[in-house]
């Protein structure tokens, strides 16, 4: 699978450093910007990059190495649509209601919200694809939320300049050393080719990824972990993710990483 590796992040690679500028121009003439911190206007959904590279990319190792396999087209379809989803909350989204419980409460009131939206198709997307990536009923629950929380995971940390894509790296690379197979690993390595271009912009505040990247690169990291984990390496992993949305409704991710010295100069890094 080595080659698989090579060529997926050489292809996301040289892609995005031609795409980027370009999207930018594109997303700047749609208007379809937002403030950053310092209040400067700024490109946001960029993350749709992510798709169009990763589609590409992963596409190419399809039909050259994986016709006889549906594991790359069963991943891209997932990507994106859960892209789409995060698009549309990027562009039509209730700013004000916060939170996963935030969405479900305005949804048991009547209120459709993008975030509920994403939250509901966003499962079911995992159970689909999920579906093709279990043996049997327990893997399929397992996998369902492993798949759905890691989506909605990068999104909690997506706050603050290049904290999301940080987050990633390193539990990308967690996942990476300590999965018992690395047969799908390119998914991952053509991430890390789409975001070595990408992330000085978000790390200087000069273009925001949206939800449309956040989604997508969670839902990576989901699909990777549901594919390359043993039950029980599956099991812990869900049950992390189910404490840190517990616990993200309950405080607040930003000033626990402000409090803390070595996290603040990890999150400052680049920036």
């Amino acid at each position: 699978m080595q080659i698989h590796i090579i060529i997926s992040f050489t292809i996301s690679l040289f892609l995005s450093y031609i795409l980027i500028p370009r999207l930018i121009n594109m997303l700047l003439k749609a208007k379809i910007v937002c403030e950053n911190y310092r209040l400067e206007k700024i490109p946001t959904s960029i993350g749709i990059l992510f798709i169009f590279v990763q589609v590409i990319s992963l596409g190419i190792m399809q039909i050259l190495f994986d016709y006889k396999e549906n594991f790359t087209t069963v991943y891209l379809l997932g990507f994106v649509f859960m892209g789409f989803l995060g698009l549309l909350d990027d562009l039509i989204g209730t700013k004000f209601i916060k939170g996963l419980r935030g969405h479900m409460k305005a949804l048991f009131h009547g209120e459709i919200t993008t975030g509920a939206i994403k939250a509901i198709l966003g499962f079911f997307i995992a159970i689909l694809v999920s579906s093709i990536l279990s043996n049997n009923i327990l893997d399929l629950i397992i996998n369902s939320f492993v798949i759905g929380l890691f989506t909605n995971f990068i999104n909690l940390f997506d706050l603050r300049p290049g904290r999301a894509i940080k987050m990633f790296i390193f539990v990308a690379l967690f996942l990476l050393v300590f999965s018992i197979n690395n047969k799908y690993a390119y998914i991952l390595w053509s991430m890390f080719g789409i975001l070595i271009p990408y992330m000085n912009l978000d790390l200087k505040a000069k273009s925001m990824m949206g939800d449309v990247g956040s989604n997508t690169l969670g839902f990576t990291l989901g699909v990777f972990a549901g594919s390359s984990f043993h039950i029980v390496g599956r099991t812990i992993i869900l049950i992390l993710l189910i404490f840190l949305h517990i616990a993200a409704e309950k405080i607040s991710f930003s000033k626990v990483i402000e409090k803390n010295k070595f996290l603040k100069f990890i999150d400052m890094i680049g920036r």
